[in-house]
């Protein structure tokens, strides 16, 4: 009998370590983990803290959420991490519309969920990660909005999706010690530099917008 997967969550800007997908993961898979990636605006501490989740966590499979999933793929094209993933909605295409992709070499099932009605994320920004004709790669377009919490929670499309996609392998990336998470960290922090020379201010500007509809849900809700 195979022990349940150890499941690394990467939450979205506006959620956290309460968020709805955090507990949802943890009541369904008792080894999961969701570390504190906030705050956002200071991308190299979350990046810092990401990296050190999977050094000390030494995940099966890792879910990131919006800016969750920009995180997580930002350590899949700095091969810090090549195991199992799913992306759920993945904020990079806001980002870094020029950089939107994935390693060729990755083995591991990498599956990226994308909503019909998401208006944060449009499905038009997600599909030139669908046209990357990856063999590992599976593009999933469920009917629901940005959260996808109808989709993947409440009719537990996420626990089917980790269950169907875990192995008892030990995933390769396995950082070897705490000098190899500092190397890792300034590999990723040299990537992202770069992108932000060919892109700047889109991540200011991205979280500008993002903390705006927000606020207008909020504002909506209340009347």
């Amino acid at each position: 009998m195979l022990r349940s997967p150890r499941v690394l969550f990467f939450h979205g800007l506006e959620s956290g370590i309460h968020g709805r997908k955090a507990l949802y993961l943890a009541e369904h898979f008792p080894n999961s983990y969701t570390p504190n990636l906030k705050p956002y605006y200071l991308l190299p501490v979350s990046l810092w803290k990401a990296i050190k989740a999977i050094y000390n966590f030494k995940p099966d499979i890792i879910v990131g959420s919006s800016f969750g999933g920009f995180i997580a793929m930002l350590l899949l094209q700095a091969r810090v991490w090549n195991g199992h993933t799913i992306l759920l909605a993945p904020a990079t295409g806001l980002l870094f519309k020029k950089r939107l992709w994935l390693p060729n070499d990755h083995k591991k099932n990498i599956i990226i969920v994308a909503g019909k009605n998401d208006t944060t994320v449009p499905l038009d920004v997600l599909t030139p990660l669908q046209q990357l004709s990856l063999d590992n790669v599976r593009f999933l377009v469920v009917e629901d909005d940005h959260r996808l919490n109808q989709s993947m929670i409440e009719q537990n499309q996420l626990r089917d999706l980790i269950n169907n996609n875990y192995q008892s392998t030990v995933a390769t990336n396995t950082i070897n010690n705490y000098f190899h998470c500092v190397k890792l960290w300034l590999m990723c922090m040299l990537s992202l530099t770069m992108s932000f020379i060919r892109e700047p201010f889109t991540l200011y500007n991205t979280i500008q917008r993002l903390r705006k509809q927000k606020k207008a849900i909020i504002e909506t809700d209340e009347r």
